[in-house]
């Protein structure tokens, strides 16, 4: 397929709207006027496609500011208020659940402010009361601007996150102080409670546990029930992809729905055949959330199948900038979710690759067919692979095995699951479909595990920064122009761009020579994290159960740190324990030459032998903290994050008005180098 940079016109305008988007959250809004004034003089000197990116970079970067929702004003915060507003979006998660509100009112005593609509983040630890998305609510708390509460580098940026997403306060509150104002029965909202309906249905068809949750995940959209074992046998094969909605599942309905309709084609009713078509995957892709790769499939499928009820010629090419451009309008913030950066480069790469890595010609259509399948999967990773090892650190080398055999049976199964659905809603039990999607599933969960155990199934921790992905597109975009234009000089600069990424990927990892030590912020127990090269230890004074979620939270946490610094666990350590670097007897903690005596309560607080270098003071201490300079004299008296917000308050008044060498540990992390 030949492709011409007249037919792709958008390609221009998505340029434009990306790179403001982009702008609008480095650079301050007054740059707009340089853009436009750029764009005129781009005019004036007839280089028009130069002109029409930079007005679109305007547009992009005009609406990205405008829909960048505002910070709610400093007279509602740290104040315990009665806010309303309406659910956005609601995640459970280890009994906690995150709610995303759109506030749009304030009590404050008797009276009630209308405030500009902003998003809040709403901790609640309890699944109870039961709310859904676009209830209004309404609740007494106190809003706080999120804070960054990274510890280690590496960490993720949730607050970095958040803001783009418009979301700059959260609440914490308690479950009986949050009621439902209004239920929403919008027509929408039921639509997305069909989702819960149909989830019921899957959940009573004679299917075995796997099935059911599979067939949950790619029909319905919902990973829930999916556990983490599953999830990591997926990613190993590389078929994680299949357990979230995309255009390849968006493909398979619009086959299931052009069946069901193929008898009004008989009368002539093509046109009308389309029109539904395009009305049931709109409601579809709103039943299912409207995620970034549903929505570009549909609208895709809304511009193909609008093309054919209008006798127009239709550009895959255009329509995907079209279905790109209509989503960073409506939501800017989709920029940076991983799930549209996946799904837009994913077709991109199909559409540019897949004919031309296919061996068989179009004349030998059966053949063809066959083989496009894994040409299609190799596209695919040529543009997503380095994105999801970005992203996900990891990279599955036998993806190809995997997505062949599941491309053919995929569809047979969710065919099947939507066929077996309608018959249980209509009072049917589909026995023999349901065995059979059983056994085609057991076919899928047997090719996950064989590829998982085969040797080498997956690089593990992969870590490079972020601006390498540019020259490796690069190179990608150099070596398609080598085979459309057929010459050997952009063949040489996408090995040269390729090499390079290569290069700079081993150039840029961190060195491992260094050993150092963290005393992060936490809630409810002290922990120390130490790193002797490769090697990662954690003290902690949680006991019982919590050293075992204490480790396991810091496994997950540290995760980013820990695969930068090819560290493959974390090591618990006991009250008695020792390395060339680290040693540790009760409360005596040595790394280094740093001595650190662990405060956990008065009792702890008695003539030493060693000098410590700190004393740090833990949650379950509520003595006078001018005892410890009197009997352990350290050098600096550390306070934990853990101590009670009071106890924490007063104890640094007191060694502040006494002269006592102290640091706070409340607002930020202690980190020391032992070895550079």
């Amino acid at each position: 397929m030949r492709i011409s940079l007249s037919s792709i016109p958008l390609l221009p305008i998505l340029i434009g709207v990306v790179c403001g988007t982009i702008f609008d959250t480095i650079l301050p809004s007054i740059f707009i006027i340089a853009t436009i004034i750029c764009a005129v003089i781009a005019f004036i000197a007839k280089r028009n496609i130069i002109a029409i990116i930079l007005l679109a970079t305007t547009l992009g970067w005009g609406n990205s500011t405008i829909r960048n929702a505002p910070i709610i004003n400093n007279e509602y915060l740290e104040k315990e208020l009665i806010f309303e507003g309406t659910a956005l979006s609601i995640h459970e998660k280890d009994e906690i659940r995150t709610i995303v509100v759109e506030l749009d009112g304030v009590k404050d005593s008797s009276l009630h402010h209308h405030i500009p609509l902003v998003k809040s983040c709403l901790y609640i630890p309890s699944l109870n009361p039961i709310i859904e998305v676009g209830d209004r609510i309404a609740y007494l708390g106190t809003l706080e601007l999120l804070k960054d509460r990274r510890d280690l580098p590496y960490e993720f940026d949730i607050v970095r996150h958040y803001n783009r997403k418009g979301i700059y306060t959260s609440s914490f509150i308690q479950p009986e102080d949050i009621i439902i104002v209004n239920s929403n029965n919008s027509w929408i909202s039921q639509l997305e409670k069909y989702r819960n309906n149909i989830t019921h249905l899957i959940a009573s068809l004679p299917l075995s546990s796997g099935s059911i949750e599979f067939l949950n995940a790619t029909i319905t959209g919902d990973t829930s029930m999916i556990d983490n074992e599953q999830r990591i046998k997926y990613s190993t094969s590389g078929l994680a992809h299949i357990l979230a909605l995309s255009g390849l599942h968006v493909g398979i309905i619009t086959l299931f729905i052009a069946f069901i309709l193929y008898p009004i084609n008989i009368v002539k009713g093509g046109r009308l055949r389309y029109s539904i078509t395009i009305i049931l995957l709109w409601l579809y892709a709103i039943m299912t959330g409207l995620s970034p790769s549903v929505t570009r499939a549909v609208i895709m499928a809304t511009v193909f199948l609008t093309a054919h009820i209008l006798q127009r010629h239709h550009s895959p090419f255009n329509s995907l900038c079209l279905a790109a451009i209509i989503l960073l309008i409506i939501t800017p913030e989709s920029l940076y979710n991983i799930g549209f950066q996946l799904s837009f480069i994913a077709v991109a790469s199909i559409l540019l690759f897949a004919e031309p890595l296919n061996p068989i010609s179009q004349r030998n259509r059966i053949l063809h067919n066959i083989t496009s399948i894994a040409c299609v999967s190799m596209a695919a990773m040529i543009g997503t692979g380095i994105i999801s090892a970005f992203y996900f650190h990891n990279f599955p080398v036998y993806f190809l095995l995997a997505n062949i055999a599941t491309s053919y049976l995929l569809p047979i199964i969710i065919i099947g699951g939507i066929i077996a659905i309608i018959s249980m809603a209509i009072g049917i039990e589909p026995i023999w479909i349901c065995h059979c999607i059983d056994f085609l599933y057991s076919i899928i969960d047997w090719l996950t595990t064989f590829i998982t155990s085969l040797p080498g199934a997956q690089i593990d921790k992969i870590y490079f920064n972020g601006w390498i992905i540019l020259p490796y597109f690069v190179a990608i975009i150099a070596l398609f122009v080598s085979i459309y234009k057929k010459k050997w000089r952009w063949s040489i600069l996408a090995l040269c761009f390729g090499i390079f990424t290569i290069i700079m990927g081993y150039a840029t990892q961190p060195q491992h020579n260094t050993t150092e030590y963290f005393i992060p912020r936490n809630s409810y127990y002290t922990n120390i994290v130490m790193r002797d090269t490769t090697a990662m230890y954690l003290i902690s004074t949680s006991k019982g159960g919590d050293s075992i979620d204490a480790l396991d939270k810091c496994a997950d946490k540290y995760a980013d740190y820990m695969g930068w610094h090819d560290v493959d666990s974390i090591t618990h350590v006991p009250f008695s324990f020792s390395t060339t670097r680290l040693y540790r007897k009760d409360n005596f903690v040595i790394v280094g030459n740093d001595v650190i005596y662990i405060i956990d309560n008065e009792n702890d607080i008695y003539p030493i032998n060693i000098k410590p270098r700190y004393a740090l003071v833990c949650r379950d201490f509520k003595g006078n903290v001018l005892d410890i300079p009197k009997t352990i004299n350290p050098d600096t008296i550390l306070l934990s994050s853990d101590l009670h917000k009071k106890r924490h308050l007063r104890y640094v008044d007191s060694c502040r008005i006494h002269d006592i060498p102290h640091i706070s540990l409340r607002d930020t992390c202690f980190h020391r180098v032992i070895i550079e």
